[in-house]
């Protein structure tokens, strides 16, 4: 195994974090193509024209917050470009990991329909794009947009079923299923047997995630590999046989 994935495995000082991905440029306020990708389908002129209108633009930089959990939620928030980690503060301040998430997507769908703060802090990993959408304004246009509004609710039950899917694998898989699992969730789209997974977090972070310890994390690493179904150079995983990392995975295909 190369010495940097040994220091990953060990959890050694010596590897730096492992390097962003680089986000590229904002997209332009007028292309509505992040917006497409975030609702999975082409929009209408009208619908386009409607968030276009509402929508409120930030950057923000990598190392700074994105979301807190101060005061009630008023927008729906997606991330248009970049990477996020989301988490929950603990009692030394630091941020726990529960999950990443990279734009286009959405970033909270729910938390202001709740009438609540958001639900996870959110930090930029790199430079990122955010939008918000009003809710108060929203309201207004959804009554006169209702394709807007199904393709809303669309949205909200896709994010339930990756939610149950993310507690089912927490709860009814053992520790070598879940880390399957999560590295077939990263996998690019397509039916190629191999393919290569960048991560971007640390040990530590993964682990979290995944409900187990970083040392338990390590173990199975080394055992996927000694089975040939991994290989890993530095931060980067790569996959030497999708269909077998399912049945471990307990998946079908």
């Amino acid at each position: 195994m190369p010495a940097d994935a040994l220091a990953f495995l060990d959890g050694a000082q010596a590897l730096p974090r492992p390097r962003r991905r680089v986000s590229g440029p904002p997209p332009p306020p007028a292309d509505p193509t992040p917006w497409e990708k975030v609702f999975g389908a082409p929009l209408t002129a009208e619908e386009w024209g409607v968030l276009a209108r509402l929508a409120i633009r930030r950057e923000v930089s990598a190392g700074e917050s994105v979301l807190d959990r101060w005061g009630i939620a008023q927008h729906l928030v997606v991330l248009l470009r970049g990477d996020v980690v989301l988490g929950s503060r603990v009692m030394d301040g630091e941020l726990r990991t529960e999950r990443t998430l990279t734009g286009p997507a959405w970033l909270d769908l729910s938390s202001a329909w709740l009438a609540e703060p958001h639900a996870m802090e959110a930090q930029a990993l790199s430079d990122v794009t955010v939008a918000e959408l009003p809710l108060d304004a929203l309201r207004l246009q959804l009554a006169a947009h209702a394709s807007l509004s199904a393709r809303l609710c669309v949205c909200l039950a896709q994010q339930i079923g990756v939610l149950t899917g993310a507690s089912r694998n927490l709860l009814h898989n053992d520790a070598s299923a879940r880390f399957a699992q999560w590295l077939l969730q990263r996998c690019p789209p397509g039916e190629s047997l191999t393919c290569e997974v960048r991560l971007q977090e640390r040990k530590r972070d993964i682990a979290q995630q995944l409900a187990m310890t970083p040392e338990t994390l390590s173990r199975l690493i080394r055992n996927l590999e000694q089975r040939g179904l991994i290989s890993m150079q530095g931060y980067t995983v790569r996959i030497q046989n999708r269909s077998q990392l399912q049945r471990c995975a307990g998946a079908t295909r």
